[in-house]
């Protein structure tokens, strides 16, 4: 099927969170999912994973004052977006998430297409933050409680709230992945029980089976996508 008939499916790349950003941010498709990352990504020294839960907090609020610190800063939207990956680079398993949300069709890609996707993906993702930042200047996180989810995952629930009191408070959990002998890492977020990488992942999947499983239908969206996004960021001038 050809990618013109496909532009109204380009919802799945602009309305992830639906609930949540119909009353915390009204436009953006991944800006929450990567308010998440930025929030949440860092990895810490690893130890043995019997009870780290002060770790993970502590990792969340490190995060969430570094995030805070580039907010505060009037920097233009390229600034932004190097900053932003650099973060994904120094802090998030970025590869294991991304192939996630394609399911199965990960495993049958090939090396190029893979690359393909990795690419365009993140792009995506950091030009619409790019592009979107100002609204995480009025945004704050309140951590409520931590506990085990069997040996290898730590859940973080925590409150996003608006200074402006525009919108209504929203809750989130924190999904990391806890790994003896490595990093704590981000790995989901759910948004009012709501995942966010499942919410992505179903979506993914329903366009590339309406294109009987061709993952370049997805990828030739994204550069549709981050096309777009990049003219409207230079259009605004910054």
């Amino acid at each position: 099927m050809p990618l013109s008939s496909h532009k109204n499916k380009l919802w799945c790349i602009d309305t992830l969170a639906y609930p949540f950003y119909q009353r915390v941010m009204g436009k953006g498709r991944l800006l929450i999912w990567l308010y998440a990352v930025l929030l949440g990504g860092m990895g810490l020294p690893a130890s043995a994973n019997v009870d780290r839960l002060d770790e993970g907090v502590a990792m969340i609020n490190n995060l969430v004052s570094s995030v805070q610190d580039i907010a505060k800063q009037q920097s233009t939207s390229t600034e932004i977006h190097d900053q932003t990956n650099r973060i994904i680079d120094q802090f998030f398993d970025y590869e294991s998430v991304a192939s996630f949300t394609i399911g199965p069709y990960w495993r049958k890609a090939s090396p190029e297409q893979k690359q393909d996707y990795l690419k365009t993906f993140r792009e995506v993702l950091i030009v619409q933050v790019a592009n979107n930042f100002d609204y995480f200047r009025t945004l704050e996180y309140q951590h409520v409680n931590a506990a085990n989810k069997g040996q290898d995952w730590i859940i973080i629930d925590g409150i996003i709230h608006d200074t402006t009191n525009t919108y209504p408070d929203a809750v989130i959990s924190w999904r990391i992945r806890n790994i003896a002998g490595e990093p704590l890492t981000i790995f989901d977020l759910s948004v009012e029980n709501v995942s966010m990488l499942i919410t992505q992942k179903d979506e993914n999947m329903a366009i590339i089976r309406q294109n009987k499983g061709n993952l370049d239908a997805l990828i030739d969206l994204l550069r549709e996508r981050s096309k777009d996004l990049r003219m409207a960021r230079n259009d605004s001038g910054s």
